[in-house]
């Protein structure tokens, strides 16, 4: 209230005010009327007549799909309404068919503001009863299938890993792309050229600019328009196409009015379209990410050309080919700290992984995207005329070998030291509001210039300190299966992993690993009873099933590890100092029990083991009511549990849960 008072009072922050009150009137109204009615479905048992829609993949039953259903009918009458189901019949998107369905409220998940995004609001279990109905022909259907086939067409004229990147970069098909180019260009820090955005559209589109001294210059900007059009919705209308689109369309009426266009108010107006439909749409990372690194892009043009106004006479002496491309070099080193730095904030309080190279990486790699764009498109124009096949084969090898040049370049960034950096949360996040805060200060002082030192001393002093709090800390993250997590213990770059489940934890630990700085394996423990034969990547694996009773390592940096192994569960206790936690696997019965700290619960709890804390991932665990004067944790994320060996313990992601 103090600080709405304060922005009342100076007429400068007056319009920021109102739009933030504008704002929030939006969203109050949106949840209101568009949300609560959706909503008031949640608890009902109902016949539903659905779409499936095209987010629809295969899921873990044989057979069944699951995505989003939009539902047109419901017990009887007319409907329209989205909800998501983890498991229903059906093949294809565009399939309709009436079934029995329970809708519920969405579960409080990571994805939760994905879902609500992108208009869904409920979630449904099916119940069996299906019937098909009539097939759907609407225009995203028929959209999804030429995508598809377009997509096959680059598959075919090029090499499996080429075929699937092109496929991603032009026409943003990425089911078929292998994870390990996706791992590769994540940690480059180049993932955006994965996701068709505004670089995509600006180059694809680019190519009818013609001027407007040319004669018929208004119809190629009327092609120009059509075509932004058919890629949005071709590309199925992401939220990073859709601003990208918006932005293109404005400036092309711009141009068709020979009028200058705004690229920061047309950002502006592309938000708020964009939240106008759907007021959580600013809730979807894709938002946040695509909108912060075009105000990233634009920040960089301001700078350069103020940078070329303050220094146009120092290089008036020097040749203007020379100077062109000085200017062309430091716009595109500006346009990728800043976009970098821009981005950065999102990253780290989504919880995503930030590369060190990515400056380095996209100087290096995106300028290669328009050659493959363009060529990608002569493929697909050379492959519709048999006549041409030679031309396609021809355009396919040059583009699978230019492909190839980029992945690898990406792989050679991807393994550079700094490649994977593990910030802290919380600590990187303040020290980059104290950087803007600086960053406001030098600004209205009208020392800019001087900023530059100001916020690489400071950043140098935040590196110094986060290093030395972060020594001999012990992390502790819980991933995988709900039901039957794994534990990640990280200290010091290195990294100990306490195993059970199965493939897909393995898969689960792989990711956590690489997304926390890729620290050092020196050991798994395999607590699993009926251990099967999985590829975990180290040599230093221990079976407790193979060992005695009792047996205690060290581990890490003065960490010690206790392993109990009898009769039907297996059970790991770390040490660090003098705070203790345990992971178990199965039921242990042992003749004098364990006390820890905290236990990181699984699907069973054990009277042998007597934990202060439980923290568990499973929303409705078998063993809840069990519990008695424990203090319960619940996370529906990836849960942390931090150790400052000798001082504290610290639970991240995680609710208190009130014993009944």
């Amino acid at each position: 209230m103090v600080l709405l008072l304060f922005l009342g009072f100076h007429s400068i922050y007056r319009p920021m005010l109102l739009g933030a009150l504008s704002g929030a009137l939006c969203f109050f109204l949106f949840a209101l009327l568009a949300v609560r009615p959706v909503e008031s479905r949640a608890g009902q048992t109902a016949w539903c007549t659905v779409t499936v829609e095209t987010d629809a993949e295969p899921s873990y039953q044989e057979g069944s799909l699951r995505g989003t259903l939009h539902v047109t009918q419901c017990g009887g009458e007319t409907a329209d309404f989205r909800m998501t189901c983890d498991s229903f019949p059906g093949a294809s998107p565009g399939e309709r068919f009436t079934a029995r369905f329970q809708i519920e409220e969405l579960e409080n998940s990571i994805y939760l503001m994905t879902y609500k995004s992108r208009g869904v609001y409920l979630q449904a279990e099916y119940l069996g009863g299906y019937t098909s109905e009539t097939p759907s022909h609407a225009l995203r259907f028929s959209l999804l299938a030429l995508r598809r086939e377009l997509a096959g067409a680059l598959r075919y004229w090029m090499p499996d890993e080429e075929g699937e990147l092109e496929a991603a970069v032009l026409l943003g098909h990425k089911n078929a792309l292998r994870d390990s180019v996706q791992d590769t260009f994540r940690t480059a820090g180049i993932s955006h050229l994965l996701a068709v955005s505004g670089l995509h559209v600006t180059l694809l589109c680019g190519i009818f600019s013609f001027g407007y001294r040319r004669r018929f210059f208004r119809p190629f900007i009327l092609l120009r328009a059509v075509l932004v059009l058919f890629y949005m919705f071709l590309t199925g209308l992401p939220v990073s196409v859709l601003r990208a689109g918006i932005v293109f369309l404005l400036s092309l009426a711009g141009d068709f009015f020979l009028q200058p266009s705004d690229p920061l108010t047309s950002t502006g107006l592309a938000a708020l379209l964009i939240g106008l439909q759907n007021a959580y749409a600013p809730c979807d990372v894709g938002f946040q990410l695509s909108f912060c690194a075009v105000l990233g892009v634009q920040l960089a043009g301001t700078a350069v050309q103020w940078e070329q106004n303050a220094a146009a006479e120092k290089l008036s002496r020097f040749p203007e080919p020379l100077t062109e491309a000085f200017w062309r070099l430091a716009e595109s080193l500006q346009v990728a700290v800043l976009a970098s730095l821009a981005t950065l904030p999102v990253l780290v309080a989504q919880g995503m992984t930030a590369s060190g190279v990515s400056v380095l990486s996209n100087l290096l790699v995106v300028w290669m995207l328009q050659f493959a764009l363009q060529l990608g498109m002569l493929i697909l124009a050379f492959s519709v005329v048999p006549f041409l096949a030679p031309l396609a084969h021809m355009a396919g090898l040059v583009l699978s070998l230019w492909l190839h040049w980029m992945i690898a370049l990406a792989e050679w960034c991807a393994g550079l030291p700094l490649a994977q950096v593990d910030l802290p949360r919380r600590y990187t996040l303040l020290v980059l509001a104290v950087l803007a805060l600086l960053a406001v200060l030098f600004w209205k002082r009208k020392r800019l210039l001087l900023y530059l030192p100001a916020a690489a001393l400071c950043a140098i002093l935040a590196v110094a300190l986060g290093v030395r709090a972060q020594q001999d800390v012990v992390r502790i993250l819980m991933v995988g299966a709900s039901n039957n997590p794994c534990a990640v213990c990280i200290q010091n770059g290195r990294a100990l992993v306490l195993f059970r489940g199965g493939q897909s934890n393995l898969r689960a630990v792989t990711t956590c690993l690489a997304e926390h700085g890729a620290p050092e394996l020196t050991m798994l423990i395999d607590l699993r009873q009926d251990p099967s034969d999985l590829d975990f990547g180290t040599s230093q694996i221990v079976c407790v099933e193979e060992l005695s009773e009792f047996s205690t390592l060290p581990v890490l940096d003065g960490l010690t590890l206790d392993l109990y192994h009898k009769g039907s569960g297996n059970l790991a206790v770390l040490g660090a100092g003098d705070r203790h936690a345990a992971v178990m696997a199965g039921n242990i019965r042992l003749v004098q029990p364990v006390s820890v700290d905290v236990l990181c619960a699984a699907g069973a709890l054990s009277e042998s083991v007597r934990a202060d804390t439980i923290v568990y991932c499973s929303a409705s665990p078998s063993w809840l009511e069990k519990a008695t004067d424990e203090t319960l944790l619940y996370s529906f994320s990836d849960p942390v549990i931090t150790i400052r060996p000798g001082h504290s313990m610290i639970f991240e992601e995680v609710e208190h849960v009130a014993l009944q």
